[in-house]
């Protein structure tokens, strides 16, 4: 005879906790003390005869085991969700997205009438934000700049990333000719992409130039060097709308590789795994369309 599922408070604690890797947080959504949440996981791992977390502190981590059932728990929550959905299969056809700030300004805006046409019989939700705990709960996709690696979730590469130097038509001095002319003018620096970096793949040995104005937001600084403040590293699919539009030029067909690359992450439970593939394959195709928009920019000014 089947032996008796652990409760549901155990289950909702354990789903929780690896949610927000916080047994603290997790007691916080469920409205329990922290020690309830953490005897109830401890019950599942003694039942288990395996480890779900390991602890370092205040510091949680899932172990493969932990993975492992997190994402069946999931499933099975997400099922017993849909038993009480009023309208399960229309819910379907809603796809609610989450797109890191920079992205939803500067690429996902433009695109948003592509997205209609193509997703005509969708209701879609999009919002900006950097926050990934509501995946799978408040949204069902969403879009981010990184590692590639979040707990929990799964994780898809949409796009690699590049740095490339670029000024404005009204920066107050003639444009450099050559890329080591680059270090006699005004540079705008980001702590998360040094020039350095830039120079190297320009086959030019330096240290870091110093700035003549620091910016720590990639949106920010696009601004910045299209109001002519100076010359600007910036990442080149964030930047596409200046160069089109001439607001901003790229300088030289030197790139450098980004630290991160664009991510596409959902919870692996989803139902909605057929329509959050579609939209991935939409996507893809629009950013390499603008990338080979971009190539052919940059052959014309040669």
């Amino acid at each position: 005879m089947p032996s008796r599922p652990p409760s549901l408070r155990a289950i909702a604690a354990f789903e929780a906790a690896a949610r927000h890797q916080s047994f603290s947080k997790a007691a916080a959504e469920l409205v329990l003390t922290q020690g309830a949440v953490s005897h109830a996981i401890s019950a599942l791992e003694k039942r288990l005869s395996v480890e779900l977390f390991v602890r370092s502190g205040r510091q949680i981590v899932l172990t493969d085991a932990g993975r492992a059932l997190a994402g069946r728990v999931r499933l099975g929550l997400s099922l017993i969700g849909d038993a009480f959905e009023a309208s399960p299969w229309l819910d379907r056809t809603n796809l609610r997205i989450t797109v890191v700030p920079a992205f939803a300004r500067r690429v996902m805006a433009p695109l948003l009438p592509s997205l209609r046409r193509t997703f005509r019989d969708m209701t879609l939700h999009v919002s900006s934000s950097w926050n990934l705990e509501p995946i799978g709960s408040e949204y069902d996709v969403g879009l981010r700049y990184g590692p590639g690696r979040w707990s929990g979730l799964a994780a898809a590469k949409i796009a690699e990333e590049t740095l490339i130097a670029v000024a404005s038509p009204l920066y107050p001095r003639a444009l450099p000719t050559s890329p080591g002319e680059l270090l006699k003018h005004d540079l705008i620096g980001h702590p998360e992409f040094p020039w350095s970096v830039w120079f190297d793949a320009a086959g030019i040995a330096t240290r870091e130039p110093r700035a003549a104005l620091s910016v720590t937001d990639s949106d920010m600084i696009i601004d910045a060097a299209a109001a002519g403040a100076g010359m600007a590293l910036v990442r080149s699919c964030l930047a596409q709308e200046e160069l089109r539009s001439g607001a901003l030029v790229r300088l030289f067909d030197v790139e450098a590789p980004a630290p991160y690359a664009y991510w596409m992450v959902w919870d692996p439970a989803t139902p909605k795994v057929r329509l959050i593939e579609q939209f991935r394959a939409w996507l893809e195709g629009e950013l390499e369309a603008a990338k080979g928009a971009q190539k052919r920019r940059a052959s014309r000014q040669e």
